[in-house]
């Protein structure tokens, strides 16, 4: 009985190879048992974005404005009159797609094309 000579090679590239970094994403990716929901975009008009960061700004500073002390009153004032226009400004950006005809919040469907694989 003939035993045949075990082969091993090994590459020269593999020795000046780094190991990569895994990057934070990748290891998220491996927990989310469905990948396709990695990938899929949400189209947001740009009013309703800029709606949500004129609200967010507008809350922000009205909560600086409140906890100022009293003895800065005209910078209080002042924190609260932009808060309440941006907040007013989120307003107008929320309502004017529905206000304005022609305008639609929405997208159409065959405009926004998606990879199936």
């Amino acid at each position: 009985m003939k035993i045949a000579p075990i082969n091993i090679n090994f590459k020269n590239s593999q020795k000046n190879e780094e190991p990569k970094k895994r990057e934070f994403i990748d290891k998220l990716t491996d927990k989310i048992t469905n990948p396709h929901d990695v990938n899929d975009c949400v189209a947001v008009p740009r009013g309703i974005f800029k709606a949500y960061l004129f609200i967010m700004g507008g809350f922000a500073l009205i909560s600086i404005g409140l906890a100022l002390p009293q003895k800065m009153k005209h910078t209080k004032l002042a924190l609260n009159i932009v808060g309440n226009i941006c907040n007013f400004l989120s307003a107008v950006f929320f309502a004017k797609p529905f206000a304005v005809k022609g305008l639609s919040p929405t997208i159409n469907r065959n405009e926004y094309k998606t990879e199936e694989k």
